[in-house]
């Protein structure tokens, strides 16, 4: 730098203050980036002397040259452009460059350099044996412009989510790509920076990439949304999302796109749980059916078992002892065994369809050993064993049934009382008809095994619930009352009392027929059927005379 201050008294006296050309300066070899220099802005005072002029550019200069010796690089360029601004001498130039070189300011130093070289006269010669010769150094400065302009700028993004892509964009061109977190070479400029991931909402923002240095920049992207849309059944259940109440019944929000666990929970009912994908900009609408809570039957079947195994035990006792005493121990041993028997040879948690099934089937045992062994007519011998017999094989045969079916509590129902509706049909037609005792068993266990195979085709077919099964029950007995009242109002307006039973028998069976069919229809909406039924169209052709025709009618699948 000592050279520039003889230079600088040399071309003042020799060339003058005007050596140094005015006007728009070239911006050089980057054509990307317009850098304004500060020495573009210089306002020289006309009204000082030459040597004013060259007093305050060596001052300017020396304390710049100081500052550069001490690391004040910053202070350097304002001292140096200050003296160039004085003493426009090209060799400032460098100098410049030189400062912001030292400051990592690298576009600014390649503006000055260019500057610098555009500005060597073509004649320069060396001023002494010490200096540097002016063409000489202009092809090394020219170089070095070359070697600072391969500096790249790093650039690196750290985005969320993690694994966002990133791309660094220039004249809709991409530069360079890469994830969040990777380090981006890219050359000195203007740039765009592009930060995207399916799901988010694709974030831009323009940047400034200076040669050699590095930039971390930091984005959060924001989600797209889509929406949820979920209900529960029944309507007052209690509904979660990823395991927070969000409400009760239904649930419809806008939320990011992603999976998700939702839930619903009702008293009586299992809990539901369902994991969703929700898409960004789409809806995802989800009903949410609870299953009612399975009811355990086990305390139902302890207790008919030890009924039932004390009433079979003692009938089965009179077969071969006609001693009181003997078919008393006989139930009591009965008690404790059908008692052990249901304990440990059935599940704690056996369902209540297997339960109501079982107790079913052992009452159909007991009821069709009784009816058999009045047709056979053989007295006690035969009816004591048969009835016992049958409570017994009828609550085995049961439960190996229900344990493989696993019938719910409704269709155990349906079949309870279709046996007992049944059993009780079979009843009323015998005092319609007042049959002899063998043909009056006929008809009660011809009526049991009907209603029995009514129940079962029934559960088959309709989903009926152990509620409305209890209803139709209900409604079943009210008919038989009815009927009977009937028969009362009847008998009062003609004065006439019936002396058999028939006409009573007759009145309650159509009671009852109408009071099971009437507590059908008024809760059909309870259940729906299993039964599709479908209206089909079709056409057919006459055998005799080849006309063809077009019948109407349903369809369904058994």
């Amino acid at each position: 730098m000592r050279a520039a201050v003889v230079a600088l008294v040399v071309v003042v006296f020799a060339r003058g203050v005007a050596a140094q050309p005015s006007g728009e300066a070239s911006t050089g070899f980057i054509d990307k980036d317009v850098l304004r220099l500060e020495v573009d802005d210089c306002t020289p005072d006309q009204n000082v002397t030459k040597d004013e002029l060259l007093k305050r550019g060596l001052e300017y200069y020396n304390r710049g040259e100081v500052l550069y010796l001490q690391g004040d690089y910053k202070g350097a360029v304002s001292e140096l452009v200050r003296s160039y601004c004085q003493v426009p001498f090209y060799s400032l130039l460098k100098d410049i460059g030189q400062a912001y070189e030292r400051e990592l300011e690298y576009g600014k130093a390649i503006a000055y350099f260019e500057r610098y070289v555009l500005a060597v006269p073509t004649d320069a010669q060396k001023r002494d044996q010490c200096s540097p010769d002016p063409q000489e150094d202009k092809k090394n400065v020219y170089a070095r412009i070359h070697v600072l302009e391969k500096l790249p700028a790093k650039i690196r993004v750290q985005a969320t989510p993690a694994d966002a892509a990133v791309s660094i964009v220039q004249s809709n061109t991409i530069r360079a790509r890469g994830t969040s977190g990777d380090e981006l070479i890219v050359p000195g400029g203007p740039y765009n920076l592009v930060v995207e991931h399916d799901g988010y909402k694709t974030a831009t923002r323009e940047i400034h990439a200076d040669i050699g240095k590095p930039y971390t920049y930091f984005e959060q992207l924001e989600p797209r949304l889509g929406r949820l849309k979920f209900r529960s059944i029944p309507g007052d259940a209690r509904l979660f999302l990823d395991k927070r109440q969000v409400g009760t019944g239904v649930f419809d929000s806008q939320m990011p796109g992603g999976r998700y666990t939702i839930s619903a929970e009702a008293p009586d009912h299992m809990t539901y749980s369902k994991v969703v994908e929700v898409l960004p900009d789409k809806e995802t609408s989800i009903t949410l059916q609870l299953q009612a809570e399975p009811e355990f039957g086990r305390k139902q079947l302890l207790l008919y078992g030890t009924i039932g195994g004390a009433l079979s035990a003692g009938l089965l006792a009179n077969v071969t002892s006609d001693n009181p005493g003997v078919a008393g121990l006989s139930a009591l041993g009965g008690i404790g065994a059908g008692f052990l028997a249901v304990y440990y040879g059935t599940p704690k948690n056996l369902a209540l369809g297997t339960s109501s099934l079982t107790v079913t089937s052992s009452l159909v045992g007991g009821v069709s050993g009784g009816a058999v062994a009045a047709m056979l007519d053989r007295g006690d011998n035969v009816s004591y064993p048969l009835v016992g017999g049958g409570l017994l094989l009828g609550a085995i045969g049961g439960y190996y049934l229900a344990d493989r079916t696993r019938p719910s509590p409704g269709d155990s129902a349906v079949i309870n009382s279709g046996a007992l509706w049944g059993t009780v049909a079979g009843g009323l037609f015998t005092l319609s008809f007042e049959p002899g005792p063998q043909i009056s068993a006929g008809l009660v266990l011809s009526g049991l095994g009907m209603g029995t195979l009514g129940g079962v085709l029934l559960q088959r077919y309709f989903t009926v619930s152990r509620g409305r099964a209890a209803l139709i029950d209900a409604s079943g007995v009210v008919g038989m009352v009815l009927g009977l009242a009937g028969e009362n109002l009847v008998e009062q307006a003609s004065g006439t009392a019936s002396k058999s039973g028939e006409r009573t028998a007759n009145y309650a069976l159509g009671g009852l027929a109408a009071g099971l069919i009437l507590g059908g229809l008024l809760t059909r909406s309870i259940d729906d059927p299993k039964l599709a039924v479908t209206p089909t169209i079709n056409k057919t052709t006459a055998a005799a005379n080849g006309t063809s025709g077009t019948t109407i009618g349903i369809a369904g699948a058994f």
